[in-house]
């Protein structure tokens, strides 16, 4: 098994550079690679949110990837897709759930729109 770091990932998905594209067998993608990559595609690719929907449910169908829980991805990607929230927060909010906690505690404002996360409050001086 290889790990895959973004750009090598980006490399595969996006098949700007044939040959780069081309050296894939059996590949391990954590879930840092993964929020990265959801960075990327939205930021420096501006992909729009169907689009990486779209992009993540081809990954983890993909037969050559192994992920570190896929069932809390399919979860997150659920979450990411129906939420105003970041996948990172979503995955997250999975993450979280799957280790037995009650809440995730939050200073973000969109993430506390879903019922895994609470607001914490604070007072800027």
């Amino acid at each position: 098994m290889i790990g895959l770091d973004t750009n090598v990932l980006v490399r595969y998905l996006t098949q700007d550079d044939k040959e780069q594209a081309g050296k894939f067998q059996s590949l391990f993608i954590n879930n840092v690679v993964l929020c990265e990559l959801v960075w990327v595609l939205s930021r420096g690719y501006k992909y729009k949110k169907e689009n990486i929907t779209y992009v993540l449910r081809h990954i983890f169908s993909t037969k050559e990837f192994a992920f570190e829980k896929g069932s809390i991805l399919w979860e997150a990607l659920d979450e990411y897709e129906h939420n105003a929230l970041d996948f990172s927060d979503a995955l997250i909010s999975r993450i979280n759930h799957n280790n037995k906690c009650e809440t995730s505690y939050t200073f973000d404002k969109s993430a506390n729109l879903t019922k895994q996360f609470s607001l914490l409050k604070y007072s800027e001086k």
